[in-house]
């Protein structure tokens, strides 16, 4: 590990973990008389950083260099007690919405800067790991792979070659990448929604107790679903003899015919908090203001109309017949290729282009055009709808946007939209009607971002972004969030609710959606409001009710299968009820959890 002087005035280092270090030269007092760094100056720099890292844990190193992340006093304090008590072997219990992934992340790059971890396998449920990869990249810089969905991730090679790997449950749990993930040793295991690992006869628990690992944090912000050896069987993956033999267990601590109540209470909760650290809100005592949700439903004129429903009967006739009833986990292929997902069908469409489609129909016309751009080349039809789309420069949602930009003098707006194509359509809408505002967006540089957010915070009331822009910001100073088009995954939607309505939000918060009549965002925004109130959930209990869907698929494969698979406008409501009733199935298993976790956990660990 060697220092590299990469300026005359800065030097940098890797860490053990392989994090790089820069440093100016300057700071340190290591320049000579020249302005140039001796090797032996740099020598003896890397010799003081390495007996620093030694001398404990009181200056936390992971602090420095993460983007829009608060360092808030609970967090920073579970950090040092799993490196200080609990020597890397902890189950994180908090109360949802306390940031239990936040905390696993900065772990992680504690461990990594001191060069105690280098490998590390992160596991989480499908419907989690783009938020996983967007955290760990954003916020913290840390590169993570996810394994292919081809035959190099049966093949032990693949898990001992590369270092960092972050993957679904449901897709490391399959085939022979169980025995193949067993074989390589991993520094640290991270499992998210680890209250899945609760019985041991499941795959998943094999799984996981078969790994070699030096270290292990579960997450979970109910550790107990239906009765205490579940909690006893989770343990035993973390620190095996920890309870004692399962039969010692329910001697000691189980109640004879009522497995959900604790006999020996005290002694219990003593044990656990050798293992465990559960934060809850009244500790850290965040306490957010109100925030409401409104619906906005746009109705489109005749030329708008004619397109949707052209494009849907478009979609229909070039959606192979097998789409909509292939895996949802790909089979490992013989070779290296892409996913299937992407890949173009003889007869029809690949299921990527299909739902390309379909979003951009729910955000702009323009967005249409923009998506059929590519096909129309080949497909004369794509081409007609294509010069339909751009026909048409202004939506029904336009009006309903100028119409909410209008009554919200006084506040401070965050406008969210998905693609750079709208973005630059609304970019226009706004100009033309006369409104000051600021964009932020993937296209735009650091230092263009920041400055957007400061004339957003300034001087200007509205702020224009994608989901890609608004990540790593914190923007609580706003109070109002207006959804130009929804995201069909609902943590994204979750996500840009959470860039207002945070930790350090003093105001009421006001979210809008908007929505086109009879659109498939208008039923899957439907289905999240009437169903399981998501608007007026805690910030993170979203992920927690669909981590409880039986397929456990990405909500937006779900919504896209149901789509594929109905024939017509009937069947696709059909298939929209029954989701409905699985969510609310989802819901329930999750509160029942909860109560049960409050009721055993009430009282803070210390």
């Amino acid at each position: 590990m060697d220092v590299v002087q990469l300026t005359p005035e800065v030097a940098a280092y890797r860490t053990p973990g392989g994090i790089p270090v820069r440093f100016r030269l300057e700071d340190r007092g290591f320049c000579s008389s020249q302005g140039q760094a001796t090797r032996d100056q740099l020598a003896l720099h890397l010799t003081l950083g390495r007996l620093q890292l030694l001398r404990g844990f009181d200056r936390l190193l992971c602090l420095e260099g993460v983007n829009g992340v608060e360092h808030l006093p609970h967090q920073i304090e579970t950090v040092r007690k799993v490196l200080r008590r609990f020597r890397g072997r902890v189950l994180l219990a908090d109360e949802v919405g306390l940031g239990k992934t936040i905390e696993a992340c900065l772990l992680l790059r504690e461990y990594l800067l001191r060069g105690l971890a280098r490998r590390i396998l992160i596991l989480v449920p499908n419907p989690l790991v783009t938020q996983w990869r967007d955290e760990l990249e954003g916020k913290f810089g840390l590169d993570f792979k996810i394994p292919p969905r081809t035959a190099t991730s049966s093949r032990p090679e693949f898990w001992q070659s590369t270092d960092r790997v972050l993957v679904s449950t449901s897709f490391a749990r399959t085939g022979s990448r169980p025995a193949a993930i067993a074989a390589a040793p991993w520094d640290i295991v991270v499992v998210d929604e680890a209250h899945h690992c609760k019985n041991p006869q499941t795959k998943l628990w094999q799984l996981v107790n078969s790994l070699q690992r030096r270290y292990m944090f579960l997450l979970t912000a109910t550790p107990v679903q239906n009765n205490l050896v579940e909690l006893y069987n989770l343990l035993t993956l973390l620190e095996p003899g920890h309870l004692q033999t399962a039969q010692d267990f329910k001697r000691q601590f189980v109640r004879r015919g009522n497995p959900r109540d604790p006999r020996n209470r005290h002694r219990l909760r003593a044990l656990l908090g050798e293992v465990m650290i559960r934060n809850t809100r009244s500790l850290v005592q965040i306490d957010l203001p109100p925030r409401y949700a409104q619906t906005i439903v746009a109705v489109p004129g005749p030329d708008e109309r004619q397109l949707h429903d052209a494009v849907h009967r478009y979609l229909r006739q070039r959606t192979p017949p097998d789409a909509a009833t292939s895996p949802r986990h790909c089979a490992p292929c013989e070779e290296d290729a892409a996913c299937e997902e992407d890949v173009p069908r003889e007869r029809g469409l690949s299921r990527l282009q299909i739902r390309s489609i379909l979003a951009a129909l729910g955000s702009h016309p323009t967005a249409v055009a923009d998506s059929l751009e590519k096909i129309s080349a080949a497909d004369p039809e794509a081409a007609r709808l294509r010069q339909l789309a751009a026909r048409i420069t202004h939506s029904a949602k336009d009006e309903r946007l100028l119409e909410l930009l209008r009554d919200s003098h006084g506040h401070r707006v965050l406008i969210f939209v998905h693609s750079l194509r709208t973005l630059h359509r609304v970019e226009d809408l706004l100009t033309d009607a006369g409104f000051r505002f600021a964009t932020f967006s993937g296209e735009q540089s650091r230092a263009e971002k920041d400055a957007a957010v400061e004339r957003f915070r300034d001087e200007v009331p509205i702020l224009l972004c994608t989901d890609a822009g608004g990540e790593g910001h914190n923007l609580q100073f706003a109070d109002t969030l207006i959804n130009y088009d929804l995201p069909w995954n609902p943590m994204r939607i979750e996500q840009r609710i959470g860039r207002l309505h945070r930790y350090g939000q003093t105001q009421d918060v006001f979210v809008f959606n908007l929505c086109t009549e009879n659109s498939l965002e208008s039923r899957i925004l439907a289905l999240l409001n009437d169903k399981i109130r998501m608007f007026e959930l805690v910030v993170g209990e979203i992920g927690s009710i669909l981590g409880n869907l039986d397929d456990g698929d990405e909500f937006e494969s779900v919504v896209l299968r149901m789509w594929m698979k109905a024939g017509d406008e009937r069947q696709l409501a059909e298939a929209f009820t029954s989701l409905g009733d699985a969510l609310l199935d989802a819901q329930s298993q999750y509160l029942e959890s909860k109560e049960l976790d409050d009721a055993l956990f009430g009282e803070d660990f210390e």
